[in-house]
């Protein structure tokens, strides 16, 4: 099942979901709605999926608004 690469609308925060499921829950609380964001990358599995997520967050905590 490939898996999509997109940030938190509101956070900023990456995350992952397969590409079939219409919604995912940030851990902000906010619900993201897959049609609308903005696809980052694109992987074969979850696995590669969470690996690319990794890499992109990096040691960073702190997420910035991605409103302006």
């Amino acid at each position: 099942m490939t898996c999509i690469v997109f940030r938190c609308r509101k956070c900023g925060r990456y995350l992952h979901a397969k590409e079939n499921v219409k919604m995912r829950k940030c851990v902000c609380g906010f619900n993201n709605d897959l049609k609308k964001v903005k696809v980052v990358a694109k992987a074969v599995d979850e696995k590669a999926a969470s690996e690319i997520v990794r890499k992109l967050q990096g040691d960073g905590t702190l997420f910035r608004s991605l409103d302006g």
